[in-house]
């Protein structure tokens, strides 16, 4: 029968079993499968390959994947999780696309073992039944599934070994993944290079190049492996000639089908279906396992999860961080906060924005602005411009340009630019360079350079953070990877300022990298993380105003843009644009206080948000 039904139960979409396997005929399922071997090593027929799995390996099985176990000499006990893509896809809308792949021949793969440890967790929520278990296991396997999707959605050729590519990069990651998705769900009808880099809105000469160096294979290979792999449910499933699958798998000829079967299955198409025929699922050849009692399989669980959290106690991912902190005014302080800000301002600036431009100039409070134009531009008219900001209280210099910025980096349009200032200019004691405004176009609104405005006069995050750099004065006694806390200079009662922040290292690498808004967009959608800060602020008894000002992924230039599909020209027409909402969110409330102050932080996704606690009288 070879597809295997899977059944779940009404309220838990995820079958879970563990036992000890001597054959599991080949067979194949509309749903994601783990299998976690737990002792032992087995043999993995997936594909053309049959893999040697060992303790602690984890393989997973993206649905319509034709796949069987197999016993080895040594003693085995084996996980075969089973997912809901029925359930789960309101969630993961493409998840019955995915093509996951988490084989891989490092030994220290961090990755993995964060992934071995949220597995173990459903394992063992469900092996001791523990109150609302099932939940508890559903919630976790959200967890797990946006995971994989962010770092195992994806495979390369080593040899003739499909493993996990290993790559770093999270931009090259979802771009592969997205390509790796679009050829198989369309390798049965004619794809070209150029369709794969109209949809990702890249060259094809790229596209070409990024497949070979990422994946081991061309374009042309891929596909015809794509093809090949997709042709063995057919080609074991009914008795239609080697012609008719060849063509349903989407080749020209049956030649030509057999040629690549034979590449990577290493025998013929009708020899497979004779080798195979005695090994397929059926009621006549059902697997051959024994299930071991719970009381062998919980303390197997618990001992790799305590090996786990020994091994890696630092790096094992939650998705969530809590985290208390008691200030103690008297602690030493780190350093002192006296940020300046050099601001770049252009004659095309100064003609656009108008009256505006002193408005930004108030807001910004630069120690020094620079007048600076290309080199075609008057020497005089720089001058010029400089006197006027002179004599309107901004100490002003003429300068000619060498050369443009660059474009390209478009995270230093969206939130993530307020991560890469802080984390580039917090330390520094020398003066901070900052860009006014895109030049050129307004109606190109992002054009990836690390600005305070777009061409058309619209505020982006990297603004506010440059005004509060350029506000905060004051010492710096606590800091962390997630806040900072920096008592101000004040004449009364002490004041505060905890900056908190939520990002990952590829949310601040996007202002450094080239990319298309694309990829910077799903970078930062796909970081769900949560962080709760529990701040406990000894004060003087009195009134206290707790100013709370919140500068998410929502609600900025960026994500309007992301909201129409990045359309290269705007589609706001003229003043219309400035109606836009790209102010932080705020909230301010009175509290009085005996002696502590207790405030609660929480975000969720890329934020930054800053918290002053600020005497009332």
């Amino acid at each position: 029968m070879l597809f295997e039904r899977t059944a779940y139960e009404d309220d838990f979409p995820i079958n879970i079993r563990i036992f000890e396997v001597d054959e599991y005929p080949v067979h194949y399922h509309q749903d994601i499968e783990f299998v976690y071997v737990l002792r032992g090593t087995i043999l993995l027929k997936n594909g053309y390959y049959t893999y040697t799995l060992k303790e602690g390996d984890i393989f997973i099985n993206s649905g319509h994947e034709v796949h069987g176990l197999l016993h080895t000499e040594e003693r085995n006990l084996v996980a075969v999780i089973q997912v809901s893509n029925w359930f789960f896809t309101r969630y993961f809308p493409s998840l019955p696309l995915a093509c996951f792949r988490t084989y891989t021949r490092d030994e220290g793969n961090t990755r993995l073992d964060n992934l071995r440890y949220m597995m173990l967790q459903i394992l063992l929520n469900y092996c001791r039944r523990s109150f609302n278990y099932k939940s508890k296991c559903t919630l976790l396997m959200v967890d797990v599934i946006e995971y994989i999707n962010k770092w195992f959605n994806l495979f390369a050729f080593d040899g003739d070994t499909v493993v996990n590519s290993g790559s770093d990069d999270p931009i090259i990651i979802g771009r592969i993944s997205r390509i790796i998705t679009y050829i198989y769900a369309n390798h049965s009808g004619r794809i070209t290079l150029d369709d794969i880099a109209a949809g990702e809105h890249l060259s094809s000469y790229y596209i070409s190049h990024l497949i070979k160096d990422y994946m081991g294979i061309s374009f042309q290979e891929f596909l015809c492996f794509a093809r090949v792999e997709s042709s063995e449910i057919q080609l074991l499933e009914t008795d239609d000639k080697i012609s008719a699958v060849a063509r349903s798998a989407g080749f020209s000829t049956t030649a030509y089908y057999e040629k690549y079967f034979r590449k990577w299955f290493h025998t013929s198409p009708s020899e497979h279906r004779e080798k195979l025929k005695k090994h397929i699922l059926s009621s006549e050849n059902m697997p051959e396992v024994k299930i071991p009692p719970e009381s062998v399989i919980i303390p197997r669980l618990q001992r790799y999860l305590s090996v786990l959290e020994g091994q890696n106690p630092n790096t094992l991912i939650s998705g969530y961080h809590q985290i208390s902190l008691s200030v103690d005014p008297s602690v030493e302080p780190v350093m002192d906060i006296n940020h300046r800000l050099h601001l770049i301002v252009t004659p095309e600036d100064v003609d656009v924005m108008g009256h505006r431009l002193w408005n930004a100039l108030e807001a910004l409070r630069p120690e020094a602005v620079t007048v600076s134009g290309a080199k075609n531009e008057p020497q005089d008219e720089l001058t010029r411009i400089a006197g006027e900001i002179n004599r309107g209280g901004f100490p002003a210099a003429a300068f000619t340009e060498t050369s443009a910025p660059a474009g390209g980096f478009y995270g230093a349009d969206s939130v993530a630019a307020f991560h890469h200032i802080f984390n580039r200019f917090w330390g520094t004691s020398q003066p901070i360079p900052c860009r006014l405004r895109d030049q050129g176009d307004p109606d190109r609104t992002l054009k990836g350079i690390l600005s305070c405005y777009t061409s058309s006069v619209i505020p982006k995050p990297a603004f506010y953070a440059y005004c509060i750099l350029s506000r905060l004065k004051g010492s710096l006694i606590y800091e962390n990877k997630y806040y900072s806390v920096i008592k101000l200079n004040a004449d009364k009662s002490p004041a505060y300022v905890i900056l908190t922040m939520n990002y990952s290292e590829d949310i601040e690498k996007l202002c450094t990298r080239k990319n298309t808004p694309f990829d910077v967009n799903s970078v930062i959608s796909g970081f769900t993380d949560q962080v709760d800060i529990n701040i406990t602020i000894p004060v003087d008894p009195g009134k206290y105003n707790i100013i709370r000002f919140a500068f998410e992924r929502e609600d900025n230039i960026f994500a309007y843009m992301a909201q129409l599909g990045f359309p290269d020209k705007s589609s706001f027409p003229g003043d219309w644009r400035r109606l836009l909402t790209t102010t932080p969110h705020v909230n301010v409330s009175p509290v009085t206080a005996s002696d502590n102050l207790n405030l609660n932080i929480a975000a969720k996704g890329v934020s930054f948000q800053i918290t002053a606690v600020i005497p009332a009288d």
